[in-house]
């Protein structure tokens, strides 16, 4: 039961599947996965047996990839803009959950201060 083979490339934390298998995956050709690299909007990793390989984070771009170029008619120029973008989104949103953390603990840090100065006060 040879259905999706893992690739021979395997550590704790990264498994890179074949091309072959990516394609069957995401439903697109070896070639589509080949001009995404050529694009640089995925990165190959040499395989031991010397075959090129994706992970997992990978493939999964190449399903969006697909779905915006195949689907919504993009051409691959617009992907990469498209997915830069949204790596910008994702990083700013990041940044700005960061700055609410921070902004909660400097006011439950002036909270705290202020009760101290209450008791003080009231002693």
């Amino acid at each position: 039961m040879k259905k999706y083979p893992l690739s021979v490339f395997c550590t704790d934390s990264e498994i890179h599947f074949e091309y072959r298998i990516v394609a069957q995956l995401t439903r697109v050709t070896e070639e589509f996965i080949l001009q995404c690299e050529h694009e640089e909007l995925v990165t190959a990793h040499p395989m031991l047996h010397g075959a090129k390989g994706l992970n997992p984070a990978d493939v999964s771009k190449i399903k969006l990839i697909r779905y915006l170029h195949q689907d919504m008619g993009l051409s691959l120029e617009a992907v990469d803009f498209v997915l830069r973008y949204r790596e910008r989104v994702k990083t700013m949103e990041q940044q700005l959950n960061d700055m609410k953390q921070q902004l909660r603990q400097k006011e439950l840090d002036h909270q705290a201060e202020i009760l101290t100065l209450c008791r003080r006060l009231a002693q």
